[in-house]
């Protein structure tokens, strides 16, 4: 499920493991914000919208 950016940033904001692309790959990728934590910009999130850590939803439980 796709979620809203502000609920990306959220997410990003609350989570332990959230890890911005380089500034390399930033630089490649022209709609890349990386200066906001967002799971649009974490290296654990793959082009299918999906944490691969599987914490997405435990983690927007919590922030609700």
């Amino acid at each position: 499920m796709k979620s809203s950016k502000q609920t990306y940033q959220e997410v990003a904001e609350a989570c332990s493991k959230y890890d911005p692309v380089s500034s390399e790959y930033a630089a490649k990728n022209s709609s890349c914000d990386c200066k906001t934590p967002s799971c649009l910009n974490c290296v654990h999130f793959d082009k299918n919208e999906h944490c691969v850590l599987d914490l997405y939803d435990q983690i927007v439980e919590r922030i609700r």
